[in-house]
């Protein structure tokens, strides 16, 4: 029986964050993702929807892309809160815009 070697260029690896078509195929990614999420984000003034954006600069060491809704709230629109009213509903209750458009996207979401 033959024995089979594989021998990983980690080096050319780590580098593929940097390799043009992968960068343009992270941001086509991320840019599915903002679509997705425009689409599912709920809306009263539509600041939170028209917000959601694709970070323009990947991360330099890993390559990631990042989505971003950079107003103050987007957290309890994500997540909710535990505020509840006077029957103990809870107030806000979480959406997961951005986590359920990043899963639709296969992507990782991290916070």
């Amino acid at each position: 029986m033959s024995r089979i070697r594989i021998d990983l260029d980690e080096d050319a690896i780590a580098d593929l964050v940097h390799d043009p078509a992968v960068r343009a195929d992270m941001a086509a990614r991320a840019d599915a993702v903002v679509a997705a999420a425009k689409l599912s984000a709920p809306v009263d003034t539509g600041l939170y929807r028209d917000t959601i954006h694709r970070v323009d600069l990947p991360d330099p060491d890993t390559g990631a892309v990042h989505v971003d809704a950079p107003v103050h709230y987007a957290i309890y629109v994500e997540y909710g809160t535990r505020q509840t009213d006077r029957n103990g509903r809870r107030i806000h209750l979480p959406q997961h815009v951005l986590g359920t458009a990043l899963d639709a996207a296969g992507g990782n979401h991290h916070v």
